[in-house]
């Protein structure tokens, strides 16, 4: 097992993910927003949970050093509510907020599909599963009880490796 730093990619909604890769594109760690960042706030409702996102952070920083991480960039979109515009901005700004100090790149999210998922067929989610079935055979996008994949392990995996290419221009 090498031992060394790492690239993460991160979809930062609520419904989003965080892959680290070293640099021979294995998963070092991986964490679905939801289940590992987020506590129940009421009956349906779930809030970030902030110290569990920083110490994450910290703990991989830590034990492998991140050599880049790359963010999404979040916007508002149309016909999207007030409440889950808030929401995905708060998570964009969490994010910033826990990577400072570490060398980090927002990247639009036409930016790392174009350059990974280039010449995949389908739409954006199942073009994104395609590239880490392909790219990153060792990354499970079915973790624990899941039966489908979860586009935001891929999403967050192609961003990895969006960020491994960057380190390499």
């Amino acid at each position: 097992m090498s031992v060394g730093p790492v690239v993460i990619g991160i979809d930062p909604g609520k419904s989003g993910a965080v892959v680290a890769l070293d640099m021979q594109r294995r998963p070092v760690d991986t964490w679905i927003t939801k289940d590992a960042f987020t506590v129940a706030a009421g009956k349906s409702r779930r809030e970030y949970a902030e110290g569990l996102m920083q110490r994450a952070i910290d703990d991989l920083h830590g034990r492998r050093g991140i050599a880049l991480a790359i963010l999404e960039k979040q916007q508002a979109m149309p016909g999207q509510g007030v409440s889950s515009t808030f929401q995905t901005g708060l998570g964009f700004g969490l994010w910033r907020g826990i990577l400072a100090g570490i060398p980090t790149k927002i990247v639009h999210p036409r930016t790392w599909q174009k350059e990974i998922c280039r010449d995949l067929p389908g739409d954006t989610k199942k073009r994104a599963m395609l590239a880490c079935f392909h790219m990153l055979p060792d990354l499970d996008l079915t973790p624990g009880r899941r039966k489908k994949p979860f586009d935001g392990l891929a999403d967050a995996g192609c961003m990895a490796l969006f960020g491994l290419k960057e380190l390499g221009r």
